[in-house]
């Protein structure tokens, strides 16, 4: 079986979050994907991360909050915005399924995915060898709760936000004190 019968249409609700005071637009992707952190690409690959739901937003804003940063960028941080976006894909992949793992002989998943080069290995062969345009992929936070996710987008597959999002709603602060 190929990992392109894997791929499922996926419809839902996701969350992300943009520096307060900020006026970005929240489809304006263009930084996404430029950082040397992130586990499912690498740096320069245009890659959008989502939050399944408001904990995972936070868990996985919380993971990178420590990381060493210029005042500018600590206090860009420290006060976000979250959004909700509205979101219909046709070709996804559920990195959080069993057959999935077994399909791409991933050794002891998902906790494999906490190597950052297995994680972007994993992705890059996706990537690169079938149709997927997002993944939904277990939360580093989560890794004991399958339901708890993220989706990263290929926008190299994907560059037009208004193809696959259809409504922006601002869901209000988020603040480290």
């Amino acid at each position: 079986m190929s990992l392109n019968s894997h791929l499922e249409r996926w419809t839902g609700d996701v969350f992300r979050h943009l520096p307060a005071g900020k006026r970005f637009d929240v489809l304006d992707f263009r930084y996404a994907g430029r950082s040397a952190e992130n586990r499912w690409n690498e740096p320069g690959q245009p890659t959008l991360y989502l939050a399944g739901d408001e904990g995972v937003l936070i868990v996985e804003w919380g993971r990178h909050f420590a990381v060493n940063r210029t005042d500018q960028l600590r206090q860009e941080t420290v006060e976000r915005t979250v959004y909700s976006l509205s979101i219909s894909l046709e070709n996804v992949i559920d990195l959080t399924q069993k057959y999935v793992w077994d399909e791409l002989s991933l050794a002891d998943a998902p906790r494999c995915f906490m190597d950052i080069r297995i994680a972007r290995a994993t992705a890059n062969f996706i990537r690169a060898t079938t149709d997927a345009h997002a993944m939904v992929v277990p939360s580093m936070g989560f890794l004991d709760q399958m339901d708890r996710w993220c989706l990263v987008i290929f926008l190299d597959k994907l560059p037009d936000p208004k193809t696959f999002v259809s409504e922006v709603t601002e869901c209000g602060p988020l603040r480290w004190a």
